[in-house]
């Protein structure tokens, strides 16, 4: 089969999803040549990966990978393979096949063993299905991180990525197998209908909700702008069942939250990087101004990632301007591209606490390294994630995608963060959960380490001193250390540091 492409190009959306840690940008849409469509979007993809994937691609690995997939998919006791997977059976009928390390030629054998699967289920096994099966097999073989998007899934993404979606402006939780909602937001559909906090869901569109869970609940909810949904909830206070037809509009997601707090510290949390962050951050950093802050804490525990150019540009207001926040390398020694600050005004000389957990990942490890590196800014908490790779997701022709690992990224002064993530200088102990809670593994490397603090201790010290209950005792920490500081100076952050450290009674 003689394989042939035609490239539309589309403006580059330089992207990273937060939905599990991931660096993505938008790029072009790929075509395949078939006169026949059978397995078109499978040869888009996997003339992607051969050209785009960060490291050469194995074709014997990958289609082995679709092989098998395929096969599984069939879901049928009539279907075996043997022990060296170059033999299938199905209803007594074999198919024996061949892989090497030749693109074209494994293509020939996987549309064999694919109209081979889809003869003898009699068509119960569809076109589809099987294409979708071998699609899923190679992208599951790359990484963790690169994926088959349908076309649901692709749209998904990237209304992710624009930071606003078509929905009803509530959070939602789950408590004792229930879904509630946590809170309503300003201007929404939800709370003009007089949505409340603690109402529990019963219906969706006059269908059960029971046994949903929360991301199922929330794709229920969101949908187009200016469709409607009908819910149905229940209000314990009032103990009475309420019905609201709502009609789902854009929903601004606010990923900055900012406070005041004592000795004119102001406290920034970011949840995610997506495109509105940085202009949520400037309008709270011009109020912060205003106030008088001297210092600041920048909060990124638990924010999985986001855009590209977002994490570049917070970064860049507490760096001085043409200072790397991060460079990335691709499969060649050409595919380097470094990302600077951008901004001559910014608070390079301001004193920063940036605080950091083993959910901290992706965008958030890039401004945590930048500001690490810049010799300013203090870290505190534990070593984050360690996703270091780069995605690119790709719209294929027929309406979907595929999110795809295209290089690497490294902190200023070169370090690759997988191994370790990113190692705060103050590392907090958390003793306060369950080893077996945690549901990332630590890195083993703690060499640039250069405090370690039981949480426990902390919450127990500031406890006896008056604990805002609103801040854990990291942000309290994080607050003292900043406390009467109004210059940047790594040196002397360490040093209150450890005064508060040698105040704790182990």
């Amino acid at each position: 089969m003689k394989l042939k492409e035609r490239w539309i190009l589309i403006p580059a959306i330089i992207a990273l999803l937060v939905s599990i840690p991931s660096w993505t940008h938008l790029s072009s849409t790929a075509y395949a040549g078939f006169f026949n469509h059978d397995l078109e979007t499978f040869e888009e993809i996997i003339e992607l990966v051969s050209e785009k994937y960060v490291y050469s691609p194995d074709h014997k690995k990958l289609f082995s990978a679709a092989i098998e997939k395929m096969v599984k998919t069939s879901d049928s006791a009539n279907v075996t393979t043997n022990p060296s997977g170059s033999t299938i059976t199905f209803n007594n009928k074999s198919k024996r096949y061949f892989l090497n390390y030749d693109m074209r030629h494994d293509m020939e054998v996987l549309q064999k063993v694919y109209y081979f699967l889809h003869d003898q289920s009699k068509n119960s096994l569809s076109k589809n299905d099987l294409e979708v099966a071998a699609i899923r097999g190679i992208m599951n073989s790359l990484d963790n991180y690169s994926q088959y998007l349908d076309e649901s899934a692709f749209e998904k993404s990237i209304r992710d990525t624009e930071g606003k979606y078509g929905g009803l402006g509530m959070v939602i939780t789950m408590k004792d197998n229930r879904l509630f909602v946590v809170k309503t937001m300003d201007d929404s559909p939800a709370k003009e209908a007089g949505v409340k906090a603690d109402d529990s869901f019963l219906q969706v569109n006059g269908k059960e909700i029971k046994g949903l869970q929360i991301q199922e609940l929330a794709n229920l909810l969101r949908g187009y702008p200016e469709t409607q949904v009908t819910l149905t909830l229940y209000r314990s206070s009032e103990k009475k069942e309420y019905t609201h037809t709502l009609t789902r509009r854009i929903i601004l997601v606010n990923t900055v939250e900012y406070e005041p707090l004592e000795n004119q510290i102001g406290y920034l949390k970011i949840s995610s990087f997506s495109k509105l962050t940085e202009k949520q951050l400037k309008k709270y950093l011009k109020q912060a101004k205003l106030e008088g802050v001297t210092g600041f804490i920048l909060d990124l525990r638990g924010n999985p990632g986001g855009l590209l150019n977002q994490s570049v540009k917070v970064a860049s207001h507490f760096l001085f301007k043409g200072q790397m926040v991060v460079y990335t390398q691709g499969r060649s020694k050409d595919d380097y591209r470094e990302y600077r600050s951008l901004y001559k005004e910014s608070l390079h000389k301001m004193p920063v606490v940036v605080l950091i957990n083993q959910y901290s990942a992706s965008a958030s490890e890039i401004v945590a390294g930048a500001l690490r590196e810049s010799g300013n800014a203090l870290l505190i908490g534990e070593n984050s994630y360690g996703k270091g790779s780069v995605q690119t997701i790709f719209r294929i022709s027929d309406g979907s995608g595929v999110r795809l690992t295209t290089s690497k990224y490294f902190t200023p002064a070169g370090a690759d963060i997988t191994k370790n993530g990113i190692v705060p200088e103050i590392n907090i102990i958390n003793d306060l959960i369950k080893e077996e809670e945690s549901t990332v593994i630590k890195k083993s490397s703690n060499s640039d380490t250069l405090l370690s603090l039981k949480a426990s201790s902390l919450k127990k010290f500031f406890e006896k001193q008056g604990l805002n209950k609103k801040h854990d005792a990291t942000v309290e920490l994080a607050r003292r250390i900043l406390k009467n500081s109004h210059t940047a100076s790594k040196k002397r952050s360490m040093e209150k540091a450890r005064e508060i450290a040698a105040s704790i009674n182990y």
